[in-house]
């Protein structure tokens, strides 16, 4: 008998609460603010789970979706492969000039993420990524994740397993 099984995580505390802009042309972007996003991931995984019966203990996916969640939370996140910004990495500070603003921030409280936009279509790309890459060891076949900005909005991405 095979068929297919996704395993679904959304615990309480996948969440981060960080600050960002967004960008939308080449002349308009939002102002600074916040939000208090929540994260959801679906892992499809072999058929096969052995003779245990299961696919992998809960708890190791799970630590690894928290430990890199608790990486962006709490912090401002800028998109470091975006034309128009510039950093400038003094420590302790990080100056960031985006067109006519210029931002300076405690280093320690800025992630640069390697996208163009600080969008939720690119933040749940990039998560999506990073655990492909992190449960690759298990043999996974596809992840789904959602990154929700606010209650109702927010985007999936889904990156399957290159053969």
């Amino acid at each position: 008998m095979s068929f297919l099984t996704t395993l679904h995580l959304a615990k309480q505390n996948f969440k981060f609460s960080a600050a960002h802009f967004l960008i939308f042309n080449d002349h308009e972007a939002e102002r600074l603010h916040g939000h208090n996003y929540k994260v959801r991931v679906e892992i499809d995984c072999p058929s096969d789970q052995g003779e245990d019966g299961y696919f992998v203990d809960f708890n190791v996916l799970k630590k690894t979706i928290k430990s890199k969640l608790d990486e962006w939370d709490e912090r401002v996140i800028l998109p470091e492969r975006h034309k128009d910004i510039r950093v400038d990495l003094k420590p302790p500070s990080l100056h960031l000039t985006f067109r006519d603003r210029v931002y300076t921030f405690p280093a320690n409280e800025v992630v640069l993420l390697p996208v163009t936009n600080t969008s939720v279509e690119q933040l749940s790309g990039l998560l999506a990524e990073i655990f492909m890459k992190e449960f690759s060891k298990f043999n996974i076949t596809k992840i789904r994740l959602n990154v929700e900005e606010s209650e109702g909005q927010g985007a999936w991405a889904e990156i399957s397993k290159k053969v």
